[in-house]
């Protein structure tokens, strides 16, 4: 399953986008913190519902991602929001480079750094800016799709779609947390995504269904307050298995963004 390849660059500096959408996020796991015993001691399907509907709630969030596969590696760290107020601030990296993911009023811009010019789309189209996606309609896995998505999507959909079960507690990034684990078929998961529309969906099940992907599975882990913490999706298909992991903090973070001006110097960027 082939990495997206990120390609021209971006130049921001025109609309700016200020974002404070810091909602209560919910108590904060603390490293030594007893474990969320609340959390383990209801059914799996009720705890991850609970965490995507509280990352429906805050809005936003810091993000890591990790791709790892036969075709190499990706990454891409940053802030998103969604909801109300699409918007996104991400560096990414995969062996094209780095380049600049920005997302303002829904609006995707990607680009490379040191060159001129810039590609975008809109957020239901992101897909279509990765030279990876030239198969299948042009979806190229989902990996830039999943970098402007409400990481609480993929987790409901797991939840909804998924046979789930409790590993117990574990460690995540210092956090006393709960890990659980899901599996479901690529045709249950995305049958289950409503935002998808028939055409749409069948794209994806045709993208799948040439990489011989026929289920994808997941490790989860939860903290206190019903908090995401990790998310690792695994997709085993003929050319062999590609992992991909989305690590969520500072949920309800505020932070500006700015579209990409004619010309001009990049503007601030929050991501880190």
């Amino acid at each position: 399953m082939a990495l997206g390849v990120v390609a021209t660059l971006v130049v921001f500096g025109a609309a700016v986008a200020t974002l404070d959408v810091r909602a209560d996020p919910g108590p904060q796991a603390r490293p030594g913190a007893a474990g969320p015993a609340a959390t383990a001691s209801r059914p799996a399907r009720q705890v991850l519902l609970a965490a995507a509907q509280g990352l429906d709630d805050v809005g936003s969030a810091r993000l890591r991602f990790d791709r790892e596969g036969p075709a190499g590696r990706g990454s891409a760290e940053g802030t998103l929001s969604w909801g109300a107020a699409d918007a996104a601030d991400l560096r990414v990296t995969d062996a094209s480079g780095p380049s600049l993911l920005r997302m303002v009023d829904g609006v995707c811009y990607l680009g490379r750094d040191g060159a001129a010019g810039r590609r975008q789309a809109d957020r239901a189209e992101v897909e279509s800016l990765d030279p990876g996606g030239a198969g299948a309609g042009g979806y190229a896995g989902g990996w830039l799709t999943a970098l402007v998505s409400n990481p609480g999507g993929r987790l409901h959909l797991v939840a909804l779609a998924g046979r789930l079960s409790e590993v117990g507690p574990a460690t995540e990034g210092g956090v006393v947390a709960t890990h659980y684990r899901g599996s479901a078929t690529v045709a249950a998961l995305f049958g289950a995504d409503q935002n998808l529309t028939p055409e749409r969906r069948a794209v994806v099940l045709a993208y799948y269904q040439q990489q011989g992907v026929e289920s994808l599975d997941y490790d989860i882990w939860i903290g206190e307050g019903d908090q995401l913490l990790r998310l690792r999706e695994s997709a085993s298909g003929r050319a062999g298995t590609e992992v991909t992991s989305t690590v969520v903090s500072e949920p309800g973070v505020a932070f500006e963004v700015r579209a990409p001006g004619p010309a001009g110097p990049a503007g601030p960027s929050s991501a880190g």
